[in-house]
């Protein structure tokens, strides 16, 4: 498993080179943590030439990323180790390696067709399909999806749902789509697009739907993309809202690099979860190094 998991991830490497990204390197470590509403990141105290300080290891490579992105404007793609607290199961570990990719110039529809490229490049899929995630909540969970939380709880009341009524709209939401995500993506890899706002991210919004997707390949989410939010005061806005009560600081530097932010689209993905599609395998336990 060791050597297919080499050639994998060569094949990957060679699919971006091919088309003319560059490679970067990141720290693993950073002075600020990842800011994700739906990501724990683990704190480290260190010891540097004599003095405690604490750092964080990274959820992702995004924010290191985006500093290069503002300087260089390049295409850009990682590699990396990423570590995220409190996961676990068949489908989560809390070491694994990410794909990270940044296109300048490009929205998130664009992404879209890179991956079905890549996916026909590793010998995956030649077809893909996509819906959007209001369809993919009435056929698989027979809801009718609103942002409007009363309106949305309502819905649930009327399809027969039971729930506290101190849930709020994120919490049901999650509790509801973890079985509608067993559905997609059975026949052929499906994109699921046309989340909105309140599950944005750092996506732009338009029309009141986020511009992001993500990939689902035999009911395991694969890729998550997105067109770029690059007004620096709503990304600000954004963080301050994702931290909430977890008293995360925030990167300044990331911020003022917003200033000086092109255009793009990113995407990440699972690059275990997507060896386990590749070799036909029900579970990360599976994949030994």
């Amino acid at each position: 498993m060791v050597f297919e998991w080499s050639e994998f991830i060569q094949k990957v490497r060679e699919f971006f080179k091919g088309k003319g990204y560059i490679e970067v390197h990141t720290p693993v470590l950073l002075e600020f943590p990842n800011i994700d509403l739906n990501v724990d990141p683990i704190e480290l105290k260190v010891i540097e030439c004599g003095k405690e300080k604490t750092l964080w290891l990274q959820t992702s490579p995004e924010f290191p990323m985006k500093k290069l992105l503002s300087k260089y404007k390049k295409d850009i793609f990682q590699i990396a180790k990423v570590f995220r607290n409190n996961e676990c199961g068949r489908l989560n570990k809390i070491e694994f390696t990410m794909l990270e990719w940044y296109k300048v110039g490009a929205d998130y529809s664009y992404l879209m067709r890179e991956i079905a490229e890549l996916l026909e490049f590793l010998g995956i899929s030649k077809e893909y399909k996509t819906t959007r995630l209001e369809h993919a909540f009435e056929e698989y969970a027979g809801v009718v999806l609103s942002e409007d939380e009363e309106i949305f709880k309502n819905n649930l009341l009327a399809y027969g749902y039971e729930f506290d009524d101190k849930e709020d709209w994120e919490s049901l939401f999650f509790r509801i789509y973890v079985d509608v995500e067993r559905n997609l993506g059975r026949e052929k890899p499906e994109f699921i697009t046309h989340f909105p706002q309140r599950l944005s991210s750092y996506a732009k919004v338009v029309d009141g739907y986020a511009e992001r997707f993500e990939l689902y390949i035999k009911g395991i989410e694969i890729a998550n993309g997105w067109t770029e939010e690059t007004k620096p005061e709503e990304i600000r806005r954004r963080m301050e809202d994702f931290r909430r009560s977890r008293n995360l600081p925030l990167d300044e530097e990331l911020l003022s690099a917003y200033k000086d932010f092109p255009p793009c689209a990113g995407c990440s993905i699972g690059l275990e979860r997507l060896f386990m599609v590749y070799k036909g395998l029900n579970s990360l336990d599976e994949i030994y190094f």
